[in-house]
């Protein structure tokens, strides 16, 4: 199997800036799911891109991805499993999972294309606060936070 993105380019993929596609207002609620689509600016030629998130009382997952090849960009993940790495490591708990054709090669499982790392990690911190962890990840990701993208908690839920 053929990997179509470079490290340099999975890289400028997270930094380019992005705004979402369309408005969000979105208040989270225990057991919740979705997906916030962006894309790059200038319009959808510049890529699409797509923020899966869950939220569970004793798992949180951001999964940013690009959508023309459907390749993981990073993926957070705040619990406490664990992910194996292509050399027998182990990282457990809260952490972040990066594009790394290095990992996809020495893997040879054919799809993973990301190596784990504990949190923190770059300007991420290690947290379990939710809405914490999601502004982190929109400042990281260079996506325009504005009017267009709201999200809450509702409730009490910490």
């Amino acid at each position: 199997m053929e990997l179509f993105l470079t490290d340099k380019e999975a890289e400028r993929l997270i930094k380019m800036l992005k705004k979402a596609v369309e408005k969000y207002n979105i208040i989270i609620k225990l057991g919740d799911t979705g997906t916030l689509t962006f894309c790059g600016l200038g319009g959808e030629k510049n890529g699409i891109f797509k923020m899966h998130y869950k939220f569970t009382k004793n798992n949180k997952v951001f999964h940013f991805m690009e959508c023309q090849y459907n390749y993981t960009l990073f993926r957070v993940n705040l619990n406490n499993a664990f992910h194996k790495n292509a050399d027998g490591s182990k990282v457990f708990g809260n952490r972040i999972n990066i594009f790394s054709e290095k990992e996809f090669y020495e893997k040879q499982d054919g799809h993973t294309h990301y190596k784990a790392f504990s949190l923190p990690y770059d300007t991420i911190n290690n947290t379990d606060d939710f809405l914490d962890m999601f502004e982190q990840l929109i400042t990281f990701a260079s996506i325009i936070k504005n009017e267009d993208l709201t999200i809450s908690t509702q409730g009490d839920l910490f």
